[in-house]
């Protein structure tokens, strides 16, 4: 009896573990929570605006000149230094003028003694005293001496550099005790005439039929400023390709906005429309290639319920070209939401989270 009475105490606490297991397994399935995977959104809409295309530009000023000496001397006064603001008319820098003012007060002095003479030979005309040869040998010398006279006055002229309009200093080459050559670059100044960006288009470009009027919605985007975009507007194109890049300057002109200094030679990037899409190109639905899944020949987007975020599979018909961002034909309808990248991961009805940076 006591043989059987622990065999049945065993048999028992066996029994009370199996269940007790049992039991633990039957509760894992119910427990296991779904897989909820994060992805990038995009919530579909028309482009409205078309492709942009983007050049790098290099910043130009439609006033900007390169003043110089026109005769050679020691540079007496330099009167203005760089980014200084002036005005039409003032002067910014002057020869030593010695030498200009001592041919200046010759030449007067030969002028007013040939002008007298010939006035002298004139009266003497009037009374029939000196022949007309005399006349006009004496009207020939007043004549030299004349011209003379202005070579005498532009030279002195030359040896001041004057402001051709209202602007700003923008580079000084020379230095006071400097010896100036005639013509060499002096001082540079910029106006206030507006500026230009310049872009090189490669002849890919400038081949596509155009469809639309040169867009007006173009804009800049400076190296230095790269938080402001700056509207543009196009002036001219080179009809003639470089020899060397084979690619055509395009000129955009443009104001600076106020509270940044903007100067030739500055970089940027101009953005613009392709002018090969049509008006009706542009309004359409876009997506980026990478939300774009393939089987077989059907191409196909993850579509996400905004209530249950859980995704399902929408064929779609996108277009023929392949570019980092497709337009669709039809599948899809602005305001649906889709999954923009990682599509190989998923399937049907999985549930998705939002990926933020």
């Amino acid at each position: 009896m006591r043989i059987k009475k622990s065999y049945f105490n065993h048999f028992t606490l066996a029994t009370l573990i199996i269940v007790l297991l049992s039991a633990c397994g039957s509760e894992t399935p119910k427990e296991k929570k779904a897989l909820v995977r994060t992805a990038k959104l995009l919530q579909v809409s028309k482009t409205g605006s078309g492709v942009f295309l983007n050049y790098p530009a290099v910043i130009k000023s439609m006033q900007l000149s390169d003043l110089s000496f026109q005769t050679g001397g020691v540079l007496k006064k330099l009167l203005v230094v760089e980014a200084q603001r002036v005005k039409k008319g003032d002067m910014l820098a002057k020869l030593d003028q010695r030498d200009a003012q001592a041919n200046l007060k010759s030449a007067r002095a030969q002028f007013d003694n040939a002008q007298t003479e010939y006035q002298r030979a004139v009266n003497l005309m009037k009374e029939d005293a000196i022949a007309k040869t005399t006349l006009d040998q004496r009207k020939s010398q007043r004549d030299v001496s004349k011209a003379q006279l202005e070579t005498a006055q532009k030279a002195l002229q030359d040896t001041v550099l004057i402001a051709p309009y209202d602007g700003a200093i923008a580079k000084v080459s020379i230095k006071e005790q400097q010896n100036v050559s005639t013509g060499a670059s002096a001082i540079s100044i910029l106006g206030s005439g507006g500026l230009e960006a310049v872009i090189n288009l490669p002849s890919s470009i400038m081949a596509k039929p155009k469809k639309q009027k040169p867009a007006t919605d173009s804009y800049l985007v400076l190296d230095a400023a790269s938080d402001q975009r700056i509207p543009i507007v196009f002036k001219e194109a080179d009809l003639e390709a470089d020899t060397t890049t084979q690619t055509y300057a395009i000129t955009f002109t443009f104001e600076a906005p106020d509270g940044l200094n903007i100067l030739p030679g500055m970089n940027a990037v101009v953005w613009f429309k392709d002018p090969s899409e049509s008006t009706s190109d542009m309004d359409k639905i876009r997506i980026p290639l990478t939300a774009v899944a393939t089987d077989g020949e059907q191409k196909y987007v993850w579509l996400v319920d905004k209530t249950s975020m859980k995704v399902s599979k929408r064929n779609i018909v996108i277009e023929a070209n392949v570019a980092t961002n497709i337009g669709v034909i039809s599948g899809l309808e602005a305001g649906e939401t889709i999954v923009a990248a990682g599509v190989s991961v998923l399937s049907e009805g999985m549930q998705v989270s939002s990926w933020e940076k």
